[in-house]
């Protein structure tokens, strides 16, 4: 059985990724690698989704463990101009923050959504493993998986390891270029 996002009105809607999308997950996950490593990986450096198979053999899956400390979501920064771009959105679409569910770590991004996006209903908050299952008219996302998955209007926020999807989908850099998308999009 497909779950379906229950529309609240009759406007398009658009399902948004927090980490790494919103949030700047990726730079302050390798800081934090980077400093007990010694190492000095980039955003740049990750080609692959796997980031354990990335980082020192001598870290591995421990990376994930970065993912697990207290309030590491909720201290994560906020890409530029994605306040502002989401605002404007959210006064034209229906807004979900769609975003991977891990248990121990949902209060945290809920708090970050609640504290950088305070226009976005606790409701709109939407904690999926499997993005494919929704049922909404846009999902802006830097995961492939969850683009491919997606059924209706995929967009790219671009990284180094969802590259390989190519020109099949739209793809933007930053928030400022998606801004320009939905401007000249006719809602």
């Amino acid at each position: 059985m497909k779950r379906e996002v229950i529309k609240i009105s009759n406007r398009k809607s658009i399902g948004i990724d927090l980490d790494t999308t919103l949030n700047s997950l990726e730079s302050t996950w390798l800081e934090h690698y980077n400093k007990d490593y010694i190492d000095n990986l980039t955003p740049k450096d990750l080609i692959k989704w796997d980031i354990e198979n990335i980082v020192k053999t001598e870290c591995g899956i421990k990376i994930f463990d970065y993912l697990h400390q207290p309030d590491f979501f909720y201290n994560l920064g906020i890409k530029p101009h994605a306040a502002e771009t989401v605002e404007w959105l959210s006064n034209r679409y229906d807004i979900y923050i769609v975003t991977a569910y891990s248990p121990n770590v949902c209060v945290d991004k809920t708090k970050w959504v609640k504290e950088h996006l305070p226009f976005i209903d606790s409701k709109n908050i939407i904690f999926c493993n499997n993005k494919g299952t929704l049922n909404l008219d846009y999902l802006i996302d830097d995961g492939g998986h969850n683009i491919e998955a997606f059924k209706q209007c995929g967009i790219v926020f671009d990284m180094p390891y969802n590259r390989y999807l190519g020109d099949n989908y739209f793809r933007f850099t930053n928030w400022r270029e998606i801004l320009n998308f939905f401007i000249d999009e006719k809602i």
